[in-house]
């Protein structure tokens, strides 16, 4: 039974492979359920010319120009401004970045100074000043205020280091 059953999916399945064959594309199906599904197209072959990757090792071969980066050839903008910096700006902004700095240098020290008293570390140091006054606010809600302070002085540092560079001053000017 067994062999029988195998005898016949051998010969079903030549003669399948056989009429597949024989058949051309342009003739008309016999069977009526293969009219009724879509054709199915084989993919359009581009004419036109693909995009060529180029090499390290074939650019020589390349046809027109070839952008290189950092070639200074094809150079459409100037490196060095127009006109040096106002020596009057430069100092007014040195002297601006300077006394901001100091305000975020002491800000930072009495975050620092908090964040070790609440971490249990000593309240009093030698090299510490004495305070100008006392406050009753707790220092968990001191650190916030100090931290918010902090991000506005870094802002007004960020926005003063913007307008030098906007107006032609080198960063080391600044310093």
């Amino acid at each position: 039974m067994f062999r029988l059953l195998f005898a016949a999916a051998l010969l079903s399945l030549a003669l399948s492979h056989s009429t597949c064959g024989a058949q051309s594309p342009a003739s008309p199906d016999p069977d009526p359920n293969a009219a009724a599904l879509p054709a199915v197209t084989q993919p359009q072959t581009k004419t036109a010319t693909s995009k060529k990757v180029w090499t390290n090792e074939n650019l020589a071969n390349a046809n027109g120009k070839v952008s290189v980066v950092g070639d200074k050839r094809n150079q459409r903008y100037t490196v060095t401004p127009d006109k040096p910096a106002d020596p009057a700006t430069v100092t007014r902004i040195h002297d601006s970045l300077k006394k901001l700095q100091t305000q975020l240098d002491g800000v930072n020290q009495q975050l620092v100074s908090f964040k070790e008293f609440q971490e249990g570390g000593t309240v009093s140091k030698a090299d510490n000043e004495i305070p100008q006054g006392y406050t009753r606010v707790p220092v968990n809600q001191q650190i916030p205020v100090l931290e918010e302070k902090k991000k506005k002085l870094q802002a007004q540092i960020d926005d003063l280091l913007d307008e030098a560079r906007k107006k032609g001053i080198e960063p080391g000017q600044l310093r």
